[in-house]
């Protein structure tokens, strides 16, 4: 609702102008009512005004005299509307020159005052958008310069962390949802966080400015005048911003005259980081993280998840893990390292179970370089572990040579035909890699090999036992390229094919 300052000195008048319209439906309210100009002034000191409607001739302060000092005293006045009677016309015209936006003649038509009002409102909300945009693009433009000189370490752009009489306080935070939000969006609740906050505390002698880096990260500088009681003020106004921005956490730490802002930004976010991974919430002091462990001595922890695996002791698995990282959160070792090790410890366990054919290695990797909280990394961890585990149990039914004499039976079955070790497993429902990797460990050669020796086998004896031709035997055992066969036939019997059938038939002589 834009709100109205209505100023008439005449009781009866105010009230027939307020009952005339339905002002809400419109978008308005008669917030306030003044007798005089004085009146009107005194509450515009104190209370914001969208509408100012007056009459001319008034007590103690007429309306051209309010007009007027209205016009010199506020900077972004509001739209003014004069009500005039047809004597007061020359005063009307007087007061254009302050800026008046209109003018109603008494008595008041009800149709003219609505035209003037919807007139009036898109004039308002029209300004309104224009100044929002000039605002929010003031506030990238300044967010844009200070992210640029913290990146590339600007000290005469960034200044010292503290002035004189000034206690600085810097906070970083994240919010993943905006991960996915367009960023005009996100500045513009920043923009709005730092009005909101910095309305609230105008009058305790604290500044706050919000900023968004290019990772996303939120962060936050609190300007307060020295004074014994301003940490508290300093926690609790992290609080509203946290509150606003439905933030888990805020890591904050007050700058020390020689230290550079870049330097503090770069030790918060490596201890953000740290407090995000194992999820803790609140305003949280830099101090009470200290420093953490870069190094984790090798506890083998793929070869005991290994062994639970092979012990089908898959309950024990999640315990393991969790226990795990209760040491490391315990120890304080960086998240980073527990990535990098755990992503060791996960690729070992695949190493070993041969489960190439489930994951591929950059996809693996990628999981591992998110920053998850500790809690969605475990479940993730977790759910390759259980894909690994499954793998194991469906390739389980396919170990041993009853399976493999049914592959073996299938090739010398349909060895002239237009088949590869992955139409095989399709056929009986395996993963190919994983099918060609148990075939050679089988037959102590890979499926191709097998497959050409099976066929040159069968064309030795058509060779042997029929007057067909060599290309009418190189099409009958599965190759459509009779060079191709020869090729094959040589390498795998030393002769070619027509001397391999010569040579036996002066043997047989």
């Amino acid at each position: 609702m834009f709100k109205i300052l209505l100023v008439e000195d005449e009781i009866f008048m105010r009230k027939g102008i307020i009952k005339l319209i339905d002002w809400g439906r419109l978008g308005f309210e008669i917030a306030y009512e003044a007798g005089n100009g004085q009146e009107a002034l005194e509450i515009l000191k104190s209370e914001k005004v969208d509408v100012i409607i007056t009459d001319i001739k008034m007590p103690v302060m007429d309306g051209i005299e309010l007009i007027k000092r209205v016009s010199e005293k506020f900077e972004n006045k509001p739209p003014i509307i004069i009500i005039s009677g047809y004597n007061e016309f020359e005063f009307a015209k007087a007061a254009i020159k302050y800026g008046v936006n209109d003018y109603l003649l008494k008595p008041i038509d009800e149709n003219e005052l609505i035209q003037t009002l919807e007139k009036i409102k898109t004039r308002i909300l029209s300004e309104k958008e224009e100044y929002k945009k000039k605002e929010l693009f003031e506030y990238v433009r300044r967010n844009s310069a200070f992210i640029k000189a913290l990146e590339i370490q600007n000290d005469d752009f960034l200044g010292n962390s503290s002035e004189d009489g000034v206690k600085k306080y810097f906070g970083i935070s994240k919010q993943e949802t905006f991960q996915y939000e367009d960023d005009l969006t996100i500045y513009e609740k920043l923009m709005e966080t730092e009005k909101s906050v910095n309305t609230k505390y105008s009058n305790k002698g604290v500044e706050i400015k919000c900023y968004l880096d290019s990772y996303f990260n939120l962060l936050f500088i609190v300007n307060a005048i020295q004074n014994s009681k301003k940490n508290g003020l300093v926690k609790q106004i992290f609080n509203e911003i946290r509150n606003l921005l439905n933030l888990q956490t805020i890591i904050v730490q007050e700058c020390i005259s020689y230290l550079k802002i870049h330097t503090l930004y770069k030790q918060l976010l490596r201890k953000f980081n740290f407090v995000q991974f194992y999820e803790k919430s609140g305003i949280i002091e830099a101090s009470e993280i200290g420093e953490f462990e870069h190094y984790l001595e090798d506890k083998k922890l793929s070869k005991e998840l290994i062994r639970l695996i092979e012990e089908k002791r898959f309950e024990d698995i999640n315990v393991k893990i969790s226990k795990f990282f209760d040491e490391c959160q315990t120890n304080k070792v960086s998240p980073d390292v527990i990535k990098g090790y755990i992503l060791l410890a996960v690729l070992e366990i695949i190493d070993y179970f041969e489960a190439y054919q489930l994951f591929e290695t950059d996809s693996i990797k990628f999981i591992f370089r998110t920053n998850m909280q500790k809690s969605k990394f475990l479940d993730k961890v977790m759910e390759i572990l259980e894909q690994i585990i499954n793998c194991i149990d469906e390739n389980s039914k396919f170990n041993g040579s009853s399976f493999m004499k049914k592959i073996e039976l299938f090739i010398k079955e349909n060895y002239n035909k237009d088949i590869t070790i992955k139409s095989i497993a399709q056929q009986f429902y395996i993963n190919p890699i994983y099918l060609g990797r148990m075939f050679k460990k089988h037959f102590n050669m890979p499926f191709n090999k097998y497959l050409h020796l099976v066929r040159i086998e069968n064309a030795k004896r058509l060779l042997l036992k029929t007057d067909m031709k060599i290309y009418e035997i190189a099409k009958e055992v599965g190759y459509s390229d009779p060079d191709y066969f020869a090729l094959k036939f040589e390498e795998y019997v030393g002769k070619s094919p027509s001397k391999f059938r010569n040579s036996v038939s002066v043997n047989e002589e």
